[in-house]
């Protein structure tokens, strides 16, 4: 195998794994905001919203998963093409 496609392997397992850390972590903010609705219910209050400081803005989760809904998309479409072309 020449050293062109050894690289090429290495990359796309990497992207594979960097999918699968930001799946994870788009799970765990999943479970994360069930709990915290979970919580609000228990005391029949409205569960406040998770927001994130950003330079002069704030992002709310819902922009979060999106971006690394985004970002697993086009790491995983990536991967598919990488793929087809070492065949």
């Amino acid at each position: 195998m020449s050293d062109r496609r050894r690289q090429q392997r290495r990359e796309i397992r990497l992207q594979q794994r960097e999918s699968s850390w930001l799946q994870k972590a788009l799970f765990a903010l999943g479970k994360a905001e069930d709990t915290r609705e979970k919580l609000a219910d228990t005391r029949n209050e409205e569960p406040f919203s998770y927001t994130i400081p950003l330079d002069d803005r704030e992002i709310t989760m819902e922009e979060l998963e999106d971006a690394l809904q985004s970002r697993i998309e086009y790491l995983m479409e990536t991967v598919r093409e990488r793929r087809r072309s070492l065949r």
